[in-house]
Formats: structure tokens, sequence, C-alpha cells
């Protein structure tokens, strides 16, 4: 069964990052014509593309990709532990990436604020092409990956981790096809 923040970091993680995607094509395919019939591009495409787009199709997915278990794991060494020495392995981990998401997200608030706070800009052409808001995508996305990391933690302590859970994209994914409301 899916869990209601599961289900809901889920949905945010794939409706903003399928909008940025879209946005992003539309925006070089406009650009693209702009160029090729108008001489000129759209102002700020690289800038916009550099800030926004990429940053945000590289760290959004963070928490998809724990929700799926897609993450990178070494159980070589692992593959034969039960019982406690396997539940004090996970925790290990879980717990490490969980500081190490709850430092980036402090560090990169404390950047997104400080530039909300200058009103970050760059000047591309003749426009002022505010930066600031781009700042906010890396706390975001840490801050989500960090609440699915807190929700792994309390599933090893709980007994509810399995080693082979479903995962919830997948089980929404099995919904959306099936027709179901979701």
């Amino acid at each position: 069964m899916l869990t209601p923040i599961e289900t809901a970091v889920a949905r945010i993680s794939m409706v903003l990052g399928g909008l940025v995607l879209l946005a992003m094509m539309m925006q070089v395919v406009v650009d693209v014509f702009m160029r090729a019939f108008l001489g000129a591009g759209f102002p700020a495409t690289a800038d916009l593309v550099g800030k926004y787009y990429m940053v945000a199709v590289s760290v959004l997915p963070l928490a998809l990709t724990e929700l799926k278990r897609r993450h990178i794991e070494a159980t070589v060494f692992t593959q034969t532990l039960t019982g406690t020495p396997l539940k004090l392995v996970q925790l290990l981990g879980f717990g490490i990436f969980a500081a190490v998401l709850a430092v980036l997200t402090y560090g990169s608030s404390l950047e997104a604020m400080r530039q909300m706070s200058r009103g970050a800009y760059i000047e591309a052409g003749t426009l002022r092409f505010v930066t600031w808001p781009s700042y906010w995508i890396l706390p975001i996305s840490f801050a989500l990956a960090l609440l699915i990391m807190a929700i792994r933690i309390y599933e090893v302590l709980t007994g509810r981790f399995g080693e082979h859970d479903h995962d919830p994209v997948g089980a929404l994914e099995d919904i959306s096809n099936s027709g179901e409301d979701i």
C-alpha cells in the first residue's frame, strides 16, 4: 500500500519533472524557430536552460529514484545478511545518505535565501534575467529526498522495510495504466 507522503512526493516529482522537460523543449523549439525565421533567438534561452531547466532535470529526480529504489546498492557484502545485522547495515546506509541530504538541504537553503535577498540576476543582452528563484530548486529537491530517507529509516526501525518491496511509482504507473482514478 502506498503511503500518502510517498504518493505525494512521487506525483510532485513526476509532474514538476515533466513540466520542466516540456518547458525546456518548447523554449528550445521557439528559439530555433525564431533564429531560423526571424533572425534572432528567444532572449536568454541559454541562461534559462542553464540556470533553471538543467538544474531541475538533474536534481528533481533524487526523491523519485529512492522511491523506485533505483539508487546504486552494493549488495555483494550484504546479500547473505538477515535480521538485525541487515537492519543495522540498512540503517547505516540510510542514515549516512540522510545526513548528507540534510547538509545539502541546509547549505543550499542558505544560498537560496542569500541570492533571494540580494535579488540575484544576470544581464542577457538588454534584459535583466532574474535567477534567484532557480536557487530554490536544490533545497526543495534535497528536502524531498530527505523526507523519503526519513520514511525509509522509519520503515527499517518498525520492520516495514523489505528487501524487495514494491516501488510506489510502479504502483502509480500500474494504477494509471488500468484507468483507475489516482
